[in-house]
């Protein structure tokens, strides 16, 4: 996510990145319109961007929303310039507008957040290519071969 074109950065969004001060970009990713900062490439999530982004239904938006406030940077929300809350959602620290309900991640975050989320979505650490539905316990047993279920607790 982080590794943008610096041809990306063209047309100016009238936001401004809480960290650089500096104006943010759209860019485009996926089907979302994302304000982006050249400078640092922290990226500024409208609502429900995130969570577009990350597919299938993914309840990150609600994860960070619901946990508690972290005591943190205090950073200005680029919509609105209140300070946002820091929280954290799968061990990665991000700032939200309680306000507005954006969310600000830094360079790296996103890729880890998704990252967690994917490894959340797909059990036993199997990688999402290696999931297929119709053959899952037929590869949950390949993996957990030495596992016996006639000698449970």
């Amino acid at each position: 996510m982080s590794d943008f074109e610096p041809d990306e950065f063209r047309i100016m969004s009238g936001r401004y990145c809480p960290r650089c001060r500096k104006e943010l970009f759209i860019v485009e990713r996926g089907n979302e319109s994302l304000d982006v900062c050249s400078e640092c490439h922290g990226i500024w999530f409208d609502p429900t961007e995130l969570d577009d982004l990350m597919g299938s239904g993914s309840p990150v938006e609600l994860l960070i929303r619901i946990t508690g406030r972290l005591k943190g940077e205090e950073l200005p929300c680029p919509v609105c310039d209140r300070k946002m809350a820091t929280k954290e959602v799968y061990g990665v620290y991000v700032d939200l507008c309680e306000n507005c309900n954006g969310i600000w991640m830094d360079p790296g975050e996103t890729e880890k957040v998704w990252e967690k989320e994917e490894r959340s979505r797909h059990p036993f650490d199997m990688q999402p290519e290696e999931i297929d539905h119709k053959h899952f316990w037929d590869n949950f047993r390949k993996k957990y071969q030495d596992f016996d279920m006639k000698n449970g607790p």
